[in-house]
């Protein structure tokens, strides 16, 4: 087998021969058909991200159950199958009940383990979820990236009467921006910098706005005739963006943090007090939101045509990473 290895800190990567790994009890090996690339696995190559080496990186996948562990009950060889990267203890309160993504014990696939870069990838039978026949392996490895926005979403007493505001253009907040409009919510404006996002963001019916033009604060202002927005939604881990973040949303209002932030942030928690703001915070996903998550993209209420910039062969990751790192693709999926 082929597989794309971190094998030490730092920018570079490397192709090398791994073993066909062995399905070992309470796992299957699944023959990946299609992985994406997530805005998580930037920091890994990038030596940013602590993570054990040599590991080779990659959560969002689908593809052929290819070998069945002893013990497995319930999963046969060329099962159509996608998997969440979450495995939980089992034992700890949070897993007992159904909030694995804060298990004491945590450990991700492609990220504690290894992932799906690569031809094949040991999966617990836990972490497994059937790909229904209409829905294709593209649309199984887009998943998760769709949970990781819709776990903090469902934690949200939206109604259709409120206003919205999405800061960031990647793919996160694009899949965010289509589950919040499957809501029946059409106030919605994102705000970024990338024009390409943003018609994407256009396409899916919201006002959006560039930063660098226009000052996201008075944009938000405008759009709600000085109310600002009932629900903000940060994406883009940036620390430099939570000023505009607590003061577009409105009194009372919710801040929904979905960005992973590297680094430290400073903020000023005057905002938050003096406006009564709710903040929440969402990390991961739990296997019930990923199986409502797979839900919305077969019945058609999240696509992923418009987000998914460019599908590549494994073997062109290098390419793909660049292009990433660049902005010039918003979602890529690599094909074994």
């Amino acid at each position: 087998m082929r597989a794309i290895v971190k094998e030490r800190p730092g920018p570079g990567f490397a192709l090398r021969d791994v073993p066909v790994p062995q399905a070992e009890p309470g796992t299957v090996i699944v023959e990946v058909k299609a992985v994406g690339i997530c805005g998580s696995d930037l920091p890994i190559f990038n030596g940013v991200r602590d993570v054990p080496y040599p590991l080779i990186p990659g959560h969002e996948f689908a593809g052929l159950v290819a070998k069945v562990g002893p013990g497995v009950t319930g999963w046969q060889v060329g099962d159509r199958v996608t998997a969440g990267l979450v495995i939980g203890c089992g034992t700890c309160p949070y897993c007992r009940r159904g909030d694995e993504s804060l298990c004491d014990n945590l450990r991700e696939i492609g990220f504690h383990v290894d992932g799906a870069y690569a031809e094949y990838v040991r999966v617990p039978v836990a972490n497994l979820h059937r790909l229904p026949d209409e829905v294709s392996f593209r649309q199984g490895a887009s998943v998760d990236p769709v949970a990781s926005s819709y776990h903090g979403l469902r934690r949200l007493n939206m109604r259709p009467e409120d206003t919205v505001v999405l800061f960031g253009d990647g793919a996160i907040n694009l899949y965010a921006l289509q589950a919040v409009r499957a809501r029946g919510i059409e106030q919605v404006m994102v705000v970024g910098h990338h024009d390409h996002r943003l018609d994407v963001a256009a396409g899916f019916g919201a006002v959006v706005v560039n930063s660098r033009i226009q000052d996201p604060v008075e944009a938000v202002a405008r759009f709600t005739d000085g109310r600002m927005a009932d629900l903000v939604i940060e994406a883009t881990g940036t620390a430099e963006v939570i000023p505009a973040v607590l003061n577009s949303t409105a009194k009372g209002g919710t801040v929904l943090l979905l960005g992973v932030f590297h680094h430290d942030a400073a903020i000023n928690p005057a905002p938050i007090i003096r406006h009564e703001l709710r903040l929440v915070g969402s990390f991961c996903y739990s296997k019930e939101t990923f199986a409502a998550s797979l839900e919305l993209l077969r019945r058609g209420y999240v696509r992923i045509e418009p987000v998914v910039t460019h599908v590549l062969p494994l073997e062109e990751i290098g390419h793909a990473l660049e292009m990433l790192n660049r902005r010039e693709a918003i979602k890529v999926i690599l094909e074994p």
